[in-house]
């Protein structure tokens, strides 16, 4: 029996003009803009700022949302979900955990702390490539000029790894010896997802304490478990998530076992369908962020037998 879950993607997936094309993007970028102060649509029509990350949380949320919406409008049949990093609170609006007020709040606050930490912290991400998991972590361990984890388990063949931007020369040599075909380090900010950014998550904990979550409508599966979330220990996985690694692969696993059979990424890029197939080229794909394919999308949630 067929089922489909939704995808979310993070940031990274941010790019010039996402969104603006959706029926609905004045009221909500507006609306944002009353909430934050901060003009989206003007960071997101002319890219300025749009890869600083307090800017790329807010933006790609919102982008994620306008796409939401409009797949809404098909009436389709999902039965789960889940959101790659920043993605995860895309999830936690669709599953209505969070109204999207809360959600931007809460965003803001943790872009905001992240921003903080990479001033404090000189970090970097790199993916590496050809190397499995198992692999890259005994590497790391190898490595003495600083602390690097694996930050976000993508897929079999792609892992990227975080850490102190003094270990990466020592970091590239050593993954090279046991194999790895490239290390490529990632135009990102910071360390994401290390324990570089445990002062952030302190920071964003406290903004969290103050906002009260509903019960999932839909299993949500988190970064942190690779389970469905419950809602009595939902918080502290939220903090955790901003220095614990993204469990991707492992989440897209675990949703396979459990009968998810279809996967709909909703937001803009087409990072993680393609990441999904890599995972298990079994299971069937799709990728939904422009208005100009809401054709498309209807016709692909027919033909599967998604539509109510």
């Amino acid at each position: 029996m067929s089922k489909l879950a939704i995808l979310f993607p993070g940031q990274g997936a941010q790019y010039v003009g996402m969104g603006l094309d959706f029926p609905n993007h004045k009221d909500v970028l507006n609306h944002v803009k009353v909430l934050t102060n901060l003009d989206i649509e003007a960071v997101i029509t002319t890219g300025e700022n749009l890869n600083e990350t307090r800017f790329t949380q807010l933006s790609v949320l919102t982008a994620s949302r306008l796409a939401f919406d409009a797949l809404l409008s098909l009436k389709p049949k999902f039965e789960g979900m889940t959101g790659f990093s920043l993605g995860e609170y895309s999830g936690l609006y669709a599953s209505n955990v969070l109204s999207f007020d809360k959600a931007i709040k809460l965003v803001y606050q943790r872009a905001l702390a992240m921003h903080e930490a990479t001033l404090e912290t000189k970090g970097f991400m790199a993916a590496v490539l050809g190397l499995d998991a198992q692999t890259i972590e005994n590497g790391l361990k190898q490595v003495q000029s600083g602390v690097v984890v694996c930050a976000n388990y993508n897929s079999p063949v792609q892992t990227v790894i975080s850490g102190e931007l003094t270990a990466f020369s020592e970091t590239e040599m050593t993954l090279k010896n046991l194999g790895a075909k490239r290390v490529i380090q990632l135009a990102v900010s910071g360390a994401f997802h290390s324990p570089l950014m445990k002062q952030a998550a302190l920071k964003f904990e406290q903004a969290l304490s103050e906002v009260d979550l509903a019960s999932p409508s839909y299993p949500l599966y988190l970064n942190t478990t690779a389970q469905v979330a419950n809602i009595n220990t939902l918080k502290s996985e939220m903090v955790k998530q901003i220095y614990q690694s993204v469990r991707f692969q492992q989440t897209i696993e675990q949703m396979i076992k459990d009968g998810f059979t279809h996967f709909l990424e909703i937001g803009p890029g087409q990072v993680l369908g393609p990441l999904v197939k890599k995972i298990n080229p079994n299971v069937e794909s799709f990728s939904f962020g422009k208005y100009v394919e809401l054709d498309n999308l209807k016709g692909w949630l027919t033909i599967h037998g998604f539509i109510q």
